[in-house]
């Protein structure tokens, strides 16, 4: 049966280990139980399909014992490649060949088990070559490369498999557990790849990184090939991710890598409110990352360069009153399918909607911008109302903007978890207790609070009277003592 995707593992062979596999893979050794008649067929390739036999091949491994130069030298290397049609067998046994400098390749096919497989066996040395051949990493990296290319398979990076190998064992109860076990970590992992899938087909290419807030350190995850940045979930190296996963205080994040014209395909909001989900752009990603708090990806509807992105995203942030912490364009966002262990509970983060909708984004933004000019215009003219009619209050917002400004602001936003309306609302008593006008707060509230500009004029204008007079009946109420429970206005109030 021919695979859609190739499984091959490349292994060096010392002595000792090395000549019990060797009888393996000759299948003068195997397990009766589940091969209960060897069937496989071998030869050599050397520049052409040549007849060898078993005793060549122990043959070539007793003079590799006896020409090593140190006692645990390599004997052999031994590539297996399974599930890909056998037509492309003699291909791959070329390919090898002029790969190892014109050593012959014995090839043993097994038609014996479940699935067909092939051992290339290729010793260190032989008459006509005296040293082992040097290899390096990445060239071993390519062979799996250049092999897929030859039996048209999809190849998997070395450590991206979601299974491990499980050697024979005299107890077969406990190879049946350990297979097993392989089954049920596997089948988590596929289902942690489903999560992550949508956020790479909607940013094209991520980085991971384990982070540890307490250390303060930052990791980037590579796979066993040396990879960084992933476009495919085949490439992610799971159980190294399960690994990071299952220590104490590592956070598994994720941030979008720019293309080669310095573009990106999505913009992210976090701590996006679940009432207004319906208004997010369509095809948006929405990722629980704990109870009642998201993030949103929002796929652009073509790439954007890094300056109109972060353009799009801020204006988003404002608009949506998400957190105006994640207004960087390449902020750690939450990975799917892994614990966040910012809480007790360590819930998983998990993409919980997929906006479909006809809300498009780049009329969206149009509105947004509208809403800024209008918002602009309006507090210009009361401005000029509060100077015209009433001085003495223009005076008070003069006063309150030198000193009671942004920073004041930004302390009690810091204060309420990032909690918008609680910051505005603390800010609007702090004001009322230093006995300012509600109409001088009102104005101040307008120009500190970010991005209320953003939304619509009318939710503008309620909102801040709302707050205010939240702000005054607490302030004159003493028996009112949880002010954060002031967060932000349901749909029906905005």
């Amino acid at each position: 049966m021919v695979h859609e995707e190739q499984f091959a593992r490349g292994t060096f062979y010392k002595a000792g280990g090395g000549k019990t596999h060797l009888k393996h893979a000759l299948r003068d050794r195997y397990d009766e139980s589940r091969i209960p008649e060897p069937n496989i067929q071998f030869y050599k390739y050397d520049g052409s399909v040549k007849e060898t036999t078993k005793d060549e091949i122990y043959e070539l491994y007793d003079y590799n014992l006896n020409h090593r130069l140190r006692k645990n030298a390599n004997v052999y290397f031994e590539y297996m490649v399974s599930g890909y049609d056998p037509n492309k067998t003699v291909d791959i046994a070329e390919y090898l060949h002029k790969m190892f400098e014109g050593r012959p390749i014995f090839v043993a096919e097994h038609f014996d088990e479940s699935h067909y497989h092939t051992h290339f066996i290729i010793f260190s040395k032989d008459a006509e070559h005296s040293k082992s051949p040097n290899l390096k990493k990445n060239d071993l990296h390519m062979l799996r490369i250049n092999v897929g290319k030859i039996t048209e398979q999809k190849v998997k990076e070395r450590g991206t498999g979601l299974k491990k190998h499980i050697n024979t064992s005299s107890d077969p109860e406990r190879v049946k557990a350990l297979v097993e076990d392989q089954e049920r970590e596997a089948e988590q992992m596929k289902q942690i790849q489903k999560q992550i899938k949508p956020l790479l087909d909607l940013y094209g290419a991520i980085e991971i990184h384990s982070l540890n807030r307490e250390k303060g350190m930052v990791f980037k995850v590579y796979n066993y090939a040396g990879r960084t940045v992933f476009t495919d979930v085949d490439q992610l190296p799971m159980r190294k991710l399960m690994q990071i996963d299952s220590k104490p205080g590592e956070h598994i994040v994720f941030r979008p890598v720019p293309d080669e014209q310095n573009r990106v395909k999505a913009v992210f909001l976090d701590d996006v409110p679940e009432d207004r989900f319906d208004e997010l752009p369509n095809g948006t990603i929405v990722v629980e990352t704990s109870p009642g708090k998201y993030q949103a990806h929002i796929p652009l509807p073509k790439p954007f360069s890094q300056e109109d992105a972060t353009t799009c995203q801020s204006k988003l942030v404002g608009y949506f009153e998400s957190d105006i912490g994640g207004k960087a364009l390449l902020h750690f966002r939450r990975l799917p399918g892994f614990t966040n262990k910012k809480y007790k509970e360590q819930p998983v983060a998990k993409i919980v909607k997929a906006v479909q909708n006809n809300v498009d984004l780049m009329r969206l933004l149009g509105d947004i911008e509208d809403n800024r000019l209008v918002n602009d215009l309006l507090q210009e003219e009361r401005w000029r109302m509060l100077e015209q009619k009433t001085p003495a209050i223009a005076k008070q917002v003069e006063q309150i903007l030198d000193t009671e400004g942004e920073t004041t602001w930004q302390r009690f936003y810091n204060e309420s978890d990032g909690d918008r309306s609680a910051a505005d609302l603390k800010y609007c008593m702090r004001l009322y207790r230093k006995g300012f006008d509600p109409q001088a707060i009102a104005y101040a509230l307008i120009e500190v609070s970010p991005d209320l500009e953003l939304r619509k004029p009318k939710h503008v204008e309620d909102y801040v009277n709302r707050t205010v007079g939240k702000a005054i009946r607490y302030v004159d109420n003493p028996m009112i003592t949880d002010i954060n429970q002031h967060s932000r206005p349901s749909q029906q109030e905005k």
